[in-house]
């Protein structure tokens, strides 16, 4: 079988020295912006965004076409056209919840395409200049109508090989902000997941010391049913929020008994008068009895909840979902926590986030890691958050 085979082999490549020497084919830049003879301020500031920041923006997904000498079926030359894919992903393309449907931009008229402008101008004066010369990696830009996954609305999406902006996100109040910010978590995140492993090993280390389970259901924290970590937590929080609505109602009831008493103080009340205020301190005193029995647990859950919340184990919140009458909570995704602390570095000097968060280390130091990393890649923070909305 051995000689089978290195026989196969032997011809293989004999067959291939005869063949002439292999050149590698000219690889085409598909990202080039050429001006053309009276272009329309749209595609002028296109080209001139190419030439500031050598970054190619496209309102139609396929950018061009080439011969490469292929046939057809029945033999007629077929073209290869070149198609930016936003709604493509080679790991997931099978999950229906995963795929991205987007519609293109409406340039029919000049009025349609001028709907472009704001978000050409946004480009040029903040979104590009806060990447110039930070190694970010974007091959290209696809401006679209709108974008969608999951019948959520998406308005930056990092697609495959392009960035992608839907014009409907300045449909949504403060739109500039909208984009800014979605625009930093898209290319940010991308750029810096090599740089956040200490970033996110506080987490992993967190769960792994301050619970039951183990190292290698720590590290896979991201994106779990936080009940895998504090299998009550969905309990207390529950129970909590009942005994929060059951302290209200004792409240309120405490001060219904309160002017009640202070009724029944007076002289000068008809049998009726004063039976209907003695009335009222029955029921308050029935209701109040009722609500203590809700909060008999109060102090005990309120202490589980203290010492297993989130930002004990360096999170900023978890991310909820309903199924029914339930609530279900999550480990946010690693992405939804670099955009979280990445915002938190926005809205916040470190003083203030750490008065803010002085109970949580493990919070705090997320933190300073954060603007570290993203001042190491070359990030100007400071000027960011000086222009953000």
């Amino acid at each position: 079988m051995k000689k089978l085979i290195y026989i196969l082999l032997l011809g293989v490549f004999l067959s291939c020295s005869k063949e002439d020497t292999l050149t590698p084919s000219k690889v085409k830049n598909w990202y080039v912006i050429t001006p053309t003879e009276n272009m329309d301020e749209v595609d002028e500031m296109i080209y001139n965004l190419y030439v500031k920041y050598d970054k190619a923006v496209f309102y139609r997904d396929t950018i061009g076409s080439e011969d490469r000498g292929w046939k057809d079926e029945n033999g007629e030359p077929k073209l290869y056209y070149e198609v930016l894919r936003l709604d493509y992903d080679m790991t997931e393309s099978s999950n229906i919840q995963t795929q991205i449907t987007y519609d293109l931009v409406d340039v029919a008229t000049p009025e349609s395409k001028k709907a472009m402008l704001p978000l050409l101008e946004l480009m040029d004066e903040k979104l590009l200049t806060w990447i110039d010369g930070v190694n970010v990696f974007i091959p290209a830009i696809l401006i679209v109508q709108d974008m969608e996954r999951a019948k959520k609305n998406l308005y930056v999406h990092r697609g495959f090989g392009v960035l992608g902006f839907a014009l409907n996100g300045y449909n949504q109040p403060n739109a500039d902000s909208l984009f800014q910010r979605t625009f930093l978590h898209e290319v940010c995140y991308e750029a810096l997941q090599e740089s956040l492993s200490a970033f996110q090993t506080i987490v992993t280390d967190a769960f792994e010391s301050g619970t039951s389970v183990s190292p290698a259901i720590a590290k896979e924290c991201w994106g779990i049913n936080y009940e895998t970590f504090v299998p009550s937590y969905a309990t207390w929080v529950s129970s909590m929020n009942n005994m929060q609505s059951a302290m209200e109602t004792k409240l309120i009831y405490q001060a219904k008994k309160e002017e009640a008493l202070e009724w029944l103080e007076r002289d000068d009340l008809t049998e009726g008068e004063r039976k209907k205020w003695e009335n009222q301190v029955t029921l308050a005193d029935n209701v109040i009895v009722a609500m203590d029995k809700l909060l008999s647990n109060y102090d005990e859950y309120k202490i589980n909840l203290e010492q297993y919340c989130p930002e004990n184990f360096g999170l900023l919140g978890l991310t909820t979902a309903k199924v029914g009458d339930k609530m279900s909570y999550y480990v946010p995704t690693e992405e939804e926590d670099f955009a979280a602390y990445l915002d938190a570095v926005l809205d916040y000097e470190e003083e203030e986030f750490k008065a803010k968060y002085e109970n949580y280390p493990n919070v705090q130091a997320r933190y300073v890691l954060m603007k570290y990393v993203l001042e190491e890649a070359g990030f100007d923070v400071e000027r960011i958050k000086s222009e953000i909305k």
